[in-house]
């Protein structure tokens, strides 16, 4: 007895990746067409073309500037207008620097922070955890554990170890942020 294969289903045609390629071509050629018009200066109304309204821009540019520097000639305000008024259109655009405040001194000296010092609080005897409350809350960074055993056990629990010492003696001044190392072993170590 031979067995049919179940019929497969007929295949999806897959209409995502060709939506997704058609609104990616459409954004493309938005972008392209904001470019093009920023580029030739923008609204598309101009009677001559952007190349030459720059060249006669830049060839107007280069006569004032050349009538400016010439000794001999000697141009009135009013020949200076009407060469600006008879000259094609040609489109400058022309900003303003922003002026420029003085930066004032300061007054006053700022004041020189000094740094905060602390009482360290005293962990010996309590357990592990709370001792670690302790001198985090006062301003100082706890540091790994070491095993009192030598056995170089790291507290998992901190709560099943206890204090035996510590390396900054309780009551003394230290600066804040500074390392503390405490002495621990389990409560179940003889």
């Amino acid at each position: 007895m031979s067995y049919q294969p179940y019929p497969q289903p007929p295949a999806k045609k897959k209409r995502l990746p060709v939506i997704l390629g058609s609104v990616g071509a459409a954004v493309l050629l938005c972008l392209g067409g904001v470019a093009v018009a920023a580029i030739s200066g923008g609204d598309g109304d101009d009677d001559g073309s952007f190349a030459d309204g720059y060249a006669q821009g830049v060839a107007q540019a280069r006569s004032a500037a050349a009538a400016a520097t010439s000794p001999t000639t000697a141009t009135s305000p009013t020949a200076v207008a009407t060469q600006a008024t008879t000259a094609p259109q040609a489109t400058a655009v022309v900003t303003a620097a922003p002026a420029k405040t003085p930066a004032k001194a300061p007054t006053t000296r700022p004041a020189v922070k000094k740094p905060t010092t602390l009482k360290v609080p005293d962990g010996v005897g309590l357990d592990y955890q709370s001792a670690q409350d302790r001198w985090r809350a006062a301003g100082l960074v706890v540091a790994p554990a070491i095993d009192a055993t030598g056995a170089h056990r790291l507290p998992v629990i901190d709560a099943n170890w206890v204090v035996l010492a510590q390396d900054l003696k309780a009551g003394s001044r230290a600066a804040a942020g500074s390392v503390i190392t405490a002495t621990v072993k389990k409560y179940s170590d003889d």
